[in-house]
């Protein structure tokens, strides 16, 4: 996940604990079960709001809100519309590494290993320089969480919480532990109102 218009990405990387299984045909099965469960998905749109708080000082607690748009086979992402004066180089959020279906387009990825309910992907991006490495864990319900390192130095450890939306399940939730030099941050985005079958311009 890439915030873009930012010179740096803000992030927080949490390693794995615990042995992971080599990789299996387990890791094949589910991410064939995402893509399947995922095929007739269509484009739609869904607002987020995202609670970030710093962890120093000056403690600082601020929102942003925005309109996400999913592009069947092109696009994920989030632009926000309403962000704090200080705030309004972030625009755009990507969050194609939530989509497996996404990631012929955008990534180089492997099969790391299997970690109890979870296949562990290793991810390289094929079109954003910034991006150092990611590793994303999927499971039956979609992706679990993501944990990326940019180029700048930047971690971000995303966990994933799914919901029903009509007949999908889609992230309802997302947990952001950040890191940046001297500028710890942890957010909470809400994705709500989703619509489907959306006309895209």
């Amino acid at each position: 996940m890439r915030i873009s218009g930012v010179a740096t990405t803000v992030a927080l990387s949490i390693f794995l604990t615990g042995a992971v299984s080599p990789p299996t045909g387990d890791c094949t099965a589910i991410i064939a079960a995402v893509d399947a469960r995922n095929a007739t998905l269509p484009n739609f749109t869904f607002h987020a709001d995202v609670a970030v708080r710093m962890h120093h000082f000056p403690w600082l607690g601020f929102h942003l809100s925005g309109d996400g748009t999913y592009e069947k086979g092109n696009r994920y992402w989030v632009h926000f519309t309403q962000m704090p004066f200080f705030a309004k180089q972030v625009h755009d959020i990507d969050l194609s590494m939530l989509d497996p279906m996404l990631w012929p387009k955008n990534y180089a990825y492997d099969a790391v290993g299997i970690d109890g309910d979870d296949a562990i992907f290793d991810l390289q991006a094929l079109h954003d320089k910034n991006l150092d490495k990611a590793r994303v864990a999927l499971n039956n319900q979609g992706a679990d969480w993501v944990d990326a390192t940019y180029k700048d130095g930047m971690h971000i450890h995303m966990a994933v919480t799914p919901a029903q939306a009509g007949s999908y399940l889609l992230p309802s939730k997302m947990d952001v532990a950040i890191d940046y030099p001297h500028m710890p941050l942890s957010a909470s985005a809400d994705f709500n109102a989703y619509q489907f079958d959306v006309a895209l311009h």
